[in-house]
């Protein structure tokens, strides 16, 4: 059977938080997903009779490993491993599919009838940030996904920030046509689908979606609109069809982004029409909670974390990368590479390695070694406060285009409604003398106290170490 949304959850066991208090959708549950620790379910919505909302799927590597199927430890290695070795996955046409149960066409399609949050203070309004966004290129038939955000403009109408990415480009052909571009929205799918959402490397012939066919295992099931022409998940819990006309801009924003602030990206933006809602009968609102912290970050960041992994791998013919960390508390701006550097040089380049990807997140790259854990934000600023050498292990690399979100560099374009930041990158390198150079790396040999390893300790010591 297909995996979906529902699967999830049911694997997720007591594991889900699951809330029967009665809650409004719109004004309370970006607190409450903020603040949930794990999972959660919500089970009853004011104003939206039958509706139930999740969200905080993937926030840890735990989740992460059950919505890819591996191990905590492995999420990273495994998941670069199938991105480039599995894909693309197969998919199929299927005449019907859960995701049609109920039709709503033209003047029944309000999607101020959905549950779709505010998500922070400030917000211009009601947010749809959690939906798979899908397009097609006009001239190769290849479909692009992302997760944007959309503001509720009124019953059939969102206007929405997108970045210059391949969604971007699908638009633009459309609007040099002057034809208006179709465009949907698939919310609900299974966590693994929505990682494999938001790679942004290459992808020649085939969708981030067949990507996480091939990830996941199996055939992807698609139907068609009933409105336009795409594809979509028949899994899917709820499907928005529509068209951006050409040319048209509205006001869009402000939003609190992930970076933990509203400002960044606001402005003339897009619209998007609504010509049909395609849902199931008992629909799961699929909620990301766009605060820090939360499902948002990880969301983007896994996806690049493997996609790094292999690239760094491969610097100087092979590099020995251990894991590759993006925590949601950096706001995807920082990425942690732990590696053991053979040459000198090495840990450099494999820094700028990070700073020059096809992803404009990362704008510090801190590389550690082997045996600072790099899920422990102490271990890390312990490397640097005692084998870093600012005058020699820092580089400071200026006028960089940097994440157009990032509201710390300035914007120095805004052609069309995209942004461009130019601004300063950073790379850390707080790793050991290389292997070669076998002296002065001993020196940096971490002490051990004294009984760590005797053996009749280790079942207290495991004590201890659970208590934290």
């Amino acid at each position: 059977m297909a995996l979906n949304l529902r699967d999830f959850l049911a694997a997720l066991g007591d594991d889900l938080i699951r809330v029967d208090d009665e809650i409004d959708p719109i004004t309370q549950a970006g607190a409450l997903c903020s603040a949930s620790p794990r999972p959660i379910l919500l089970n009853r919505l004011t104003g939206f009779p039958g509706w139930k909302l999740c969200d905080i799927l993937v926030k840890d590597r735990k989740r992460q490993a059950k919505a890819l199927g591996t191990a905590p430890q492995s999420v990273v290695r495994e998941l670069s491993d199938r991105m480039f070795t599995r894909v693309p996955g197969g998919s199929k046409i299927v005449s019907d599919g859960p995701c049609k149960e109920v039709k709503l066409l033209g003047a029944d399609a309000d999607i101020t009838k959905l549950p779709i949050p505010i998500h922070s203070e400030g917000d211009a309004g009601r947010y749809l940030g959690s939906g798979v966004t899908i397009t097609k290129d006009p001239d190769t038939g290849v479909r692009n996904e992302a997760i944007i955000r959309a503001l509720v403009r009124g019953p059939r109408k969102m206007g929405f920030w997108m970045a210059a990415r391949h969604n971007w480009a699908h638009l633009m052909k459309y609007q040099e046509r002057g034809l208006p571009a179709p465009m949907a929205f698939a919310i609900g799918l299974h966590p693994g689908y929505e990682i494999l959402a938001n790679f942004s490397g290459r992808h020649e012939g085939y969708d981030e979606l067949e990507m996480g066919a091939g990830v996941l295992g199996e055939t992807l099931e698609l139907v068609k609109c009933e409105t336009i022409d795409l594809e979509v998940p028949a899994q899917a819990e709820i499907v928005i069809e529509g068209v951006v006309p050409p040319g048209v801009r509205e006001p869009e924003g402000p939003f609190g982004e992930f970076t933990g602030y509203s400002k960044g990206a606001e402005g003339p933006a897009p619209v998007f029409e609504v010509t049909a809602i395609t849902r199931r009968r008992d629909a799961i609102y699929r909620h990301m909670q766009a605060t820090v912290f939360t499902d948002h970050q990880p969301l983007v960041s896994v996806p690049m974390e493997a996609s790094l992994y292999r690239r760094l791998s491969e610097i100087h013919g092979r590099t020995e990368i251990h894991d590759v960390y993006i925590p949601p508390w950096v706001t995807m701006f920082t990425v942690f590479v732990q590696m053991t550097p053979r040459w000198d040089g090495q840990a450099r380049d494999v820094l700028l390695g990070v700073l020059s990807s096809p992803y404009l997140h990362p704008k510090i790259a801190i590389a550690v070694d082997e045996d600072v854990n790099i899920y422990d934000p102490r271990e890390v600023f312990w490397a640097i406060s005692t084998r870093l050498n600012p005058e020699h292990d820092v580089i400071v690399i200026p006028h960089e285009r940097i994440h157009p979100l990032d509201i710390s560099a300035p914007n120095v374009d805004r052609s069309e409604v995209t942004v461009m930041r130019v601004g300063g990158k950073m790379a850390i390198d707080a790793t050991k003398p290389p292997l070669w150079r076998k002296k002065e790396r001993e020196e940096f040999t971490r002490i051990k106290p004294k009984g760590a390893d005797d053996p009749a300790l280790q079942a207290l010591l495991a004590r201890l170490a659970s208590m934290g």
